[in-house]
């Protein structure tokens, strides 16, 4: 935040009087800014009824001067202004950016000029003896003065313009030349100009008339050269070909002909076909019977085997002690084959005895073997 204090030492003064200062202290959150690249300039307003919170009337400007880190306002460049309270802003304006900083950021700053004994503010009402003292006043001094020595000539000032700031446009113009610090014989121009108020809207202006242009000139179409293939603008080659390369040829063993594809689908479709048709054919089912009754029989041939070679384990058993005894008796048990002996029958299918085969009490292995034999040829013809 922004304030502006002015020192109480000068914060009244009488008019007329041209020799004094004021002596302000602006702050940028109670810190001393730095005017070194800024243009300074008091802005002064009169008050109504002494509201040193609302301004009257604008009523003069004034250069602002550094000292000791504060800003000084000399009464001189204010001797317009009449008795009375004014209120007061101090603009500080960048000379490289053109923007202001104005202080205080709330509120005003105040000081009042008291009126004098010669009571000469209004010059529309001014009693005659104070007009005859002023006037005995005057010729005393005049009678005093003596003519100086000449001067040295002065230096032509130097304006530059400054900043133009718009106003609203109910806004008081205004203008201030402020001098540089680094050479006081320049002075910056600033303006304070208000806005104009928008004026009432044109007409609308006539619609231009204009004429055809002329047609261009046809442009070239694009040839083929016969030779060089080449695309020709006109008698200019180019040197784009027109016509694509030729392509490389295909490999057809990386891929699958459509007569080969064709055959190949016509076999598996054969093959299912053969393999449903063998399923539910009758045949299929014949030898799937024969194999049933072929492991049946060779089940009961192993068991047969077995009994046969039991009961003969038993008989030698028994007849080891008759031999010894009775040589009639075992001439007799020789002369009887031993065919002769109850056992199971053996199926017709199998390989069983006949007139001249091998009698059932030969070697059981050799049973064994035939009825391993069978099952092999029952299997092998499921197959």
């Amino acid at each position: 935040m922004r304030t502006l204090t002015i020192a109480d030492n000068w914060k009244d003064w009488k008019f007329g009087d041209t020799d004094a200062v004021m002596i302000f202290t602006a702050l940028d959150d109670d810190k001393v800014p730095d005017f070194s690249n800024r243009t300074l300039t008091f802005k002064i307003a009169s008050t109504l009824n002494n509201d040193l919170e609302h301004p009257k009337d604008f009523a003069a400007t004034a250069t602002g001067y550094i000292q000791d880190k504060n800003v000084i306002l000399k009464t001189e460049d204010v001797k317009q202004l009449t008795p009375g309270n004014y209120i007061v802003e101090l603009w500080a304006m960048s000379n490289d950016a053109q923007k202001d900083a104005v202080y205080p950021s709330k509120g005003f700053a105040q000081f009042t000029i008291e009126e004098n004994s010669m009571k000469v503010s209004d010059v529309t009402n001014i009693p005659s003896m104070t007009i005859n003292a002023f006037w005995n006043a005057v010729m005393q001094k005049v009678g005093t003065l003596t003519k100086g020595a000449k001067g040295d000539p002065g230096k032509t000032p130097k304006i530059v313009i400054g900043s133009v700031t718009k106003l609203s446009p109910d806004a008081q113009p205004s203008a201030t030349l402020v001098p540089l610090q680094s050479d006081p014989s320049t002075y910056t121009l600033n303006l304070q100009l208000p806005q104009g108020a928008q004026g009432i809207q044109g007409l609308p202006g006539t619609p231009g008339v204009g004429t055809k242009g002329l047609d261009g000139n046809n442009g070239l179409t694009p040839t083929i050269d016969p030779k060089t293939k080449h695309w020709m603008i006109g008698n200019t080659d180019t040197g784009v070909i027109a016509e694509g390369q030729a392509g490389k040829d295909a490999d057809p063993s990386k891929y699958v002909t459509i007569a080969s594809f064709n055959q190949l689908r016509q076999q598996v479709q054969d093959n299912a076909t053969a393999l449903d048709a063998l399923q539910k054919s009758a045949v299929n089912k014949d030898l799937q019977m024969q194999i049933a009754n072929l492991t049946s029989q060779v089940t009961d041939l192993t068991a047969q085997v077995k009994s046969l070679q039991e009961a003969k384990s038993d008989t030698s058993k028994s007849d080891e002690p008759a031999k010894s005894d009775n040589k009639d008796d075992q001439s007799a048990k020789s002369d009887t084959p031993a065919s002769s002996a109850d056992s199971p029958s053996t199926p017709a299918s199998s390989s069983t005895t006949t007139p001249d085969s091998t009698p059932a009490s030969a070697d059981p292995a050799t049973s064994a073997s035939s009825a391993n034999t069978s099952d092999t040829s029952a299997s092998s013809a499921a197959q």
